[in-house]
């Protein structure tokens, strides 16, 4: 495994962090800030994985690629591509995992 490998999820899961924190917080749920988290870095981390094995994601994650011209793209591109699966998940965590009360 090499640094880009690496660094590639990283930046995915930090996508997926904030991701998952910001639409989670929209719906008051998701288990705190901690339970947003966790959903989100799952959630960024599973879209990284369906973008390297699913056509249909990899050909979405293409494009945001051509936002920026070269490493700096592929960067934002796993970024968005972590906000957007850590965003979905954190929005099914904060309607399912509801407070108490």
């Amino acid at each position: 495994m090499d640094a880009n490998f690496i660094l590639m999820y990283v930046v995915q899961a930090l996508g997926g962090l904030a991701g998952g924190n910001i639409l989670g917080a929209l719906t008051r749920g998701g288990g705190g800030v901690v339970g947003r988290s966790i959903f989100g870095l799952v959630g960024g981390l599973g879209a990284g994985w369906a973008a390297a094995n699913v056509e249909f994601v990899s050909e979405m994650a293409a494009n945001w690629q051509n936002l920026l011209a070269g490493a700096p793209g592929a960067h934002l591109a796993n970024f968005i591509t972590g906000a957007i699966g850590g965003g979905l998940l954190g929005l099914i965590g904060g309607i399912v995992v509801r407070p108490r009360g």
